[in-house]
């Protein structure tokens, strides 16, 4: 009865060995999925981070767009009224070449009469 008592506490070393050597590897696997876990979780944090300063320029950007945007319509706007002073400067020009043009053919007409009338009176 000793040998089946000394095997089976054999028996029952091996298995707590066993038992013990499971529990080890279970609580290294443990340390590394913690230490895995935390290196996940200030992944996370730095990923929060740069979300952060990303969304912070974002909206940097979005403002800068808009005062852009603002500015060239208005810009726009004072280009529209530009172009319609040079139509209207344009027809007023037309219009006083016109006029030059119509004072410069009665100017020529009365030279041509005042000649005509100086032969006249330098025959009599």
């Amino acid at each position: 009865m000793t040998d089946r008592v000394r095997e089976k506490l054999i028996q029952l070393r091996n298995e707590a060995d066993a038992a013990v050597t499971r529990a080890e590897t279970a609580e290294a696997k443990v340390k590394q999925q913690d230490q895995d876990l935390l290196e996940r979780e200030n992944e996370i944090k730095s990923l929060g981070v740069r979300l952060q300063d990303t969304e912070d320029r974002l909206d940097v950007a979005e403002a800068q767009l808009k005062e852009t945007t603002d500015r060239l319509r208005q810009l726009d706007v004072k280009a529209e009224q530009a172009e319609r002073q040079v139509v209207v400067a344009e027809k007023e020009r037309d219009k006083w070449e016109q006029k030059y043009e119509e004072v410069e053919t009665k100017y020529r007409e009365v030279k041509a009469e005042l000649a005509d009338l100086e032969r006249q009176m330098e025959g009599l």
